[in-house]
């Protein structure tokens, strides 16, 4: 068990105790999460120790940290979301609660799942299993900090997008697989293994975590009402020609900025970058979930 003991609520231990020891998991390892290990040295630990199953309770960060650990591993990846968003958690349509998740988590089944390995600038590489962005998305998340939320709550958000906005278009390059490359003045590029969000919107239609593809999303709104359009398709899953909006997909893509930008992974602000190569991980991650996820595809309704 992989928790970060900040998100998990107060009866968390004894809950999962209870539920795993029911299930028949009884010999128990507990791995704390902290600020200078947010789950790879876990799971490299608990994968040392040789267990037969992963539980990984927390955020989006958290989980992108355990997963990125397990690629290619193998073990089973249980999922108890304790974060705001809970993306992955979401698309594979498992419990948003502790109780019904650590069940799952104990005793769902199988299967394999993709994840997408970027490299950075040449010389970086991480994995994830949501999304990756630059632009608004990742400059608001850059710019709204943990207190300014603590006082104003929700309104810091529009205040950092105020500021994200007054930097923003990107001069960025987009190749996908072998096709032509595309310019554009962007105002957000996003790279996604999954594509839906909460509240059941579809932010990147058609996106599938099994489907050995990754798929790509370039918005570049030059008016308010290029926003209202784009927001509309992702409310009604509509694209239409005149939104200012494009989808890829293929299983390689490069994006090349003009000037390094700020870029997220799963909702965290991870760096910088100029250059980025995604590739997509086909089955790279085995996950537990529960009986009614059984075909390929979005799990949004």
């Amino acid at each position: 068990m992989i928790f970060n003991p900040v998100k998990v609520s107060p009866q968390f231990r004894e809950l999962a105790t209870s539920i795993l020891d029911g299930a028949g998991w009884t010999d128990l390892l507990w791995l704390e999460t902290s600020k200078d290990d947010p789950g790879q040295g876990r799971a490299a630990e608990a994968l040392q120790a040789g267990v037969e199953r992963i539980i990984v309770a927390g955020g989006d960060g958290t989980v992108r940290a355990v997963a990125e650990a397990l690629a290619g591993s193998g073990t089973p990846l249980g999922i108890v979301p304790a974060g705001t968003a809970n993306l992955l958690d979401y698309n594979l349509r498992l419990p948003r609660t502790e109780e019904p998740a650590l069940e799952v988590a104990a005793e769902g089944t199988t299967r394999d799942i993709d994840l997408v390995k970027i490299t950075l600038d040449g010389d970086r590489t991480q994995h994830f299993a949501v999304m990756a962005g630059a632009g608004l998305d990742a400059m608001i998340m850059d710019e709204v900090s943990s207190d300014l939320k603590k006082t104003i709550g929700t309104a810091a958000y529009f205040l950092a997008a105020g500021k994200a906005l007054g930097r923003l278009p990107m001069s960025v390059r987009v190749k996908v697989d072998d096709r032509p490359i595309k310019h554009h003045k962007a105002m957000m590029v996003l790279i996604g293994n999954v594509g839906g969000i909460p509240p059941n919107i579809d932010l990147i239609p058609g996106a599938v975590y099994d489907d050995g593809l990754l798929d790509v999303m370039v918005a570049s709104p030059r008016r308010l009402r290029d926003w209202f359009k784009i927001i509309g398709r992702m409310i009604i899953r509509r694209q239409r020609k005149d939104d200012a909006l494009e989808l890829h997909r293929g299983k390689r893509v490069e994006v090349a900025l003009r000037k390094p930008e700020t870029y997220q992974l799963d909702g965290d602000v991870e760096g910088e970058f100029s250059r980025l190569v995604a590739e997509v991980v086909p089955g790279a991650l085995t996950v537990v979930v529960g009986a009614d996820v059984t075909g390929a595809g979005s799990a949004v309704a």
